[in-house]
């Protein structure tokens, strides 16, 4: 019987509670990979604002472009309506 009150306490897992330098070595590696996780994600949000910024620039611009372009269209097109005119009045005079 002593043998398997023996046994039974074996098969328990027992709690140390003492605390070594791998220990220690742990748990600020955890804390250096966090703080540097944090830190490198900081940079690169940075780095994301400032390209969608540039980008936001460059749309603006290019709406400036498409709007200039739509009213030099209407331009070319009054312009032509003009010179058809005068070729339609001007056309029967010489025939």
């Amino acid at each position: 019987m002593t043998d398997d009150t023996h046994a039974s306490k074996q098969s328990k897992p027992l709690f140390d509670p003492t605390i070594n330098y791998g220990h220690i070595l742990t748990a600020a590696s955890f804390i250096v990979a966090g703080t540097a996780a944090f830190f490198g994600m900081k940079v690169e949000l940075q780095n994301l604002d400032q390209r969608v910024a540039k980008i936001e620039s460059t749309l603006q611009q290019l709406a400036s472009v498409v709007v200039q372009t739509a009213r030099q269209d209407e331009r070319l097109n009054t312009i032509e309506r003009r010179v058809d005119r005068l070729e339609q009045t001007s056309s029967p005079r010489h025939p």
